[in-house]
């Protein structure tokens, strides 16, 4: 506001009217080109002759005897100024006119319109001082949980793995088979997923929402499972909510702290449809907000590690195929070996 009324000042001062507007020819025509302001000086008086030279005094309460004075031949101009106005200090100017020719005519331009004051220094330092820079707009991550316990009931048996041996009773180093089964009460666990209760998310380590690597990086979860969201760029000690993208229901509350971070766990709707989706954190006084992507699996779908990452099963039993068809090699060999030696001739002597 202060800024604007000196802008004001400013352009009121720039643009007025001629200070003496008289019709007689022959007296000088003066106006006010500049006013105190935040920049160091004072007032500025252009004065223009008529058609007889004058002399010209520019004269405050504070200088009555004159800050500045100039002679004017006819048809000539001159630049009258004060002295620097100090912050806060209101100057009052005036003109003193005498005719010099020969008339002994004076008379006295007291600029009414123009006493002003100069803006204090606070002022000033408000009015010139560049503006805030906007606000960084505010982030939102989903903090990486770690995987939930296995649903109530489920067991896992498993053999320990053992050497496969070749026909001559020998044990071939580096040769092992495996096996083992995953069995649950619950349900079938596809092999090398990661059992998960159905209340709870399974977040992809180092899954981001807003700003993230893109889609591939959104975290899981079930309808009826919790996420943890992590968020700054709030105002602080404001209420922030988390509304389902398209929907006017709120999820949950917090209210940010003083660095103008939240943290709190967010429990998608059980009526959630599966697919993408985004939890908006709105602030209620700085009407901010951000967004995060998840992706709600279906009721039958196992939330677990990203699509493309190859399951620890899914690599044993890769190992288990290639070893089976080292042994397998092994033992045609040896058996072709031992045929070579049963039907070698016997060496006489």
């Amino acid at each position: 506001m202060t800024g604007l009324l000196v802008l004001l000042l400013g352009a009121a001062v720039s643009g007025a009217a001629p200070a003496l507007a008289i019709d007689d020819p022959t007296r000088p025509d003066a106006r006010v080109t500049h006013g105190p302001s935040c920049r160091p000086g004072g007032i500025v008086v252009e004065v223009v002759a008529g058609t007889a030279p004058y002399a010209v005094r520019l004269a405050t309460a504070r200088r009555p005897g004159g800050e500045d004075e100039a002679v004017l031949v006819a048809r000539g101009s001159a630049v009258l100024r004060t002295g620097d106005v100090a912050s806060g200090e209101t100057i009052d100017p005036r003109l003193e006119f005498t005719a010099r020719d020969g008339s002994g005519l004076t008379y006295v331009d007291e600029l009414d319109e123009y006493t002003l004051t100069r803006p204090t220094a606070e002022d000033c330092e408000v009015a010139l001082s560049p503006p805030p820079p906007p606000p960084a707009p505010p982030i939102v991550t989903v903090e990486p949980t770690s995987p939930s316990p296995s649903p109530t009931g489920s067991t896992t048996t498993g053999t320990r793995p053992s050497p496969s041996r070749t026909p001559s009773g020998t044990t071939t180093p580096g040769t092992t088979t495996s096996s083992s089964t995953t069995t649950s009460t619950g349900g079938a666990t596809p092999v090398g997923s990661t059992p998960t209760s159905d209340t709870d998310a399974a977040v992809a380590p180092g899954a981001t929402g807003a700003g993230g690597s893109g889609a591939g990086s959104a975290a899981q979860v079930r309808p009826g499972g919790t996420v943890t969201l992590r968020g700054a760029g709030f105002l602080p000690g404001e209420q922030v909510r988390i509304v389902l993208h398209g929907s006017h229901t709120v999820l949950a509350t917090a209210t940010a702290g003083p660095d103008g971070a939240v943290r709190l766990d967010v429990r998608i709707p059980e009526e959630a449809p599966a697919g993408p989706a985004t939890l908006d954190l709105v602030g209620a006084d700085s009407a901010v907000s951000a967004g995060v992507d998840l992706q709600v699996a279906s009721a039958a779908e196992p939330v677990g590690p990203p699509r493309g990452v190859l399951s620890l099963a899914s690599l044993v039993a890769a190992a288990v195929a290639l070893v089976a068809a080292a042994g397998g090699l092994v033992s045609v060999a040896g058996r072709q070996h031992a045929d070579r030696r049963s039907h070698a001739p016997i060496p006489t002597t």
